[in-house]
């Protein structure tokens, strides 16, 4: 199984966090893609990157992956893949294309809303429900890393058994 990692790659913080996630999920036996490791698209001294560079190179790496593996963000950049991943899961060939699994590491998730406080004084993290809607029809919204890859390892195994079923259909 191949995953492709999407999220924010602005910073040294986000692309260490990145590399994280990638040696964790090779370690698990996944084939991974990491954006920011490309450095056809993202070496920030070379004078010919371009934005349409950028996509159709990320665009034929969604193609090539079965997962996509979305950091909740408001990089818009990453919700525009979730959404093509999730558009060749349900409308092109959704034994190849799995789906999105979220990850959502947002600390502030955990605090409980107060009725008596409203907009910036109450201190919960707010999620676009489309997005939360769009995750969790998918591959579903994790909060840590140990969590994906037990997610992704058991979506492994059932790829593996309807192939071994499928097989000695024929």
């Amino acid at each position: 199984m191949r995953v492709y990692i999407g999220g924010p790659m602005f910073s040294e913080a986000d692309i260490t966090y990145n590399r994280i996630i990638r040696d964790s999920l090779l370690e698990s036996g996944f084939e991974v893609y990491c954006p920011s490791d490309n450095l056809l698209i993202n070496d920030k001294t070379s004078k010919d990157i371009t934005g349409e560079k950028i996509y159709l190179y990320d665009i034929q790496e969604l193609k090539n992956c079965n997962v996509f593996l979305c950091r909740i963000t408001l990089d818009c950049g990453t919700m525009w893949e979730a959404g093509y991943m999730d558009c060749l899961h349900n409308n092109v060939n959704s034994k190849k294309y799995l789906g999105c699994i979220g990850l959502v590491t947002d600390i502030r998730l955990e605090t409980l809303p107060d009725p008596n406080k409203s907009g910036v004084d109450n201190q919960t993290m707010y999620i676009d429900q489309f997005v939360v809607g769009g995750l969790k029809l998918s591959l579903g919204l994790y909060k840590n890393i140990p969590a994906i890859q037990k997610r992704l390892l058991e979506l492994s195994h059932e790829v593996n058994n309807e192939e071994i079923i499928y097989e000695s259909i024929l």
